[in-house]
């Protein structure tokens, strides 16, 4: 599995906040009332967040442990323990929380700067949840792709690597 590209995430971000600005456009324009977000989206980001980071920092472990074993070999038990179903279910959910958090931080971020460009919204109960959860997703899209390289293997050298990438050539 290749890495996130983050260039792609970018453009979804920039993406997103045109959406979010732009849906905010229509509807003001309708004379709609706009939806907002609450501080309950924040929380919800922000506990994504831990549960990602609930399961990535096991994988931290094991890789450093990995890593620091390929260095220095030892006899003694690992410290460290996670099977291979779950380390690439924590690596599928970063990359899925990556997604998530730059796409709904952009759609969020878009609507803090219609917000803010146009001054529509009180600043107390529109625009500083919307920011909030802007930032949230943000963060989310940031740690997912943090998690996602903690479970990144090292590259192989030997019999099982891609050509050019043994240790005979």
């Amino acid at each position: 599995m290749r890495p996130l590209n983050i260039p792609v995430l970018v453009l979804m971000l920039v993406v997103g906040a045109g959406l979010g600005a732009q849906m905010l456009e229509t509807l003001a324009s309708r004379g709609h009332s706009l939806p907002l977000a609450g501080w309950l989206t924040t929380v919800v980001l922000l506990v994504l967040c831990a549960v990602l980071l609930a399961f990535g920092l096991p994988l931290r472990r094991y890789m450093a442990e990995s890593a620091e074993r390929a260095e220095r070999p030892s006899f003694a038990p690992r410290r460290h323990q996670i099977d291979l179903p779950t380390a690439y279910r924590t690596v599928l959910l970063a990359r899925a929380c990556a997604y998530t958090g730059t796409v709904v931080g952009g759609v969020f971020l878009g609507q803090v700067l219609f917000l803010l460009l146009t001054g529509t919204g009180d600043p107390w109960r529109g625009v500083l949840p919307t920011a909030a959860a802007a930032l949230s997703g943000i963060v989310l899209g940031v740690l997912g792709v943090i998690v996602e390289h903690w479970g990144q293997l090292p590259p192989d050298d030997g019999e099982g690597a891609p050509e050019g990438a043994g240790a005979g050539s």
